[in-house]
């Protein structure tokens, strides 16, 4: 049963990351400055926490191994992104949710307690 809700916590929080992402994306690309570029870090930070918790919440005991293969899913899909030049958001974008996103989301399944 442990492995499915691990299994359930992985899809669960990337699918929540990307859907997010993408939701953020048209802002950050529509806008020009730094007061987006300063909400687009908060929301980042927010998205990174909120995935954090619905991952360790799903995942039981197994929280902080659940959190770590998001964080790395996260890290593998916006490195390939950066690498390979697929999306159209800013380099700092993607810089940003290497950097923000993916620590908080195992932050957060480190001090979330057990279910």
């Amino acid at each position: 049963m442990s492995v499915f809700r691990t299994i359930a916590a992985i899809l669960v929080g990337y699918v929540l990351f990307a859907s997010a992402s993408m939701m953020l994306v048209g802002p950050v690309m529509a806008q020009q400055g730094p007061m987006i570029v300063v909400l687009a870090l908060i929301a980042l930070a927010v998205i990174g926490l909120v995935v954090g918790f619905v991952a360790a919440m799903i995942a039981g005991s197994k929280r902080l191994l659940a959190g770590y293969i998001v964080a790395g899913l996260v890290c593998l899909a916006t490195l390939a992104n950066l690498v390979m030049q697929l999306g159209a958001e800013p380099v700092w974008y993607k810089v940003a949710t290497l950097f923000v996103t993916a620590p908080l989301i195992v932050l957060v399944c480190r001090r979330q307690p057990s279910v």
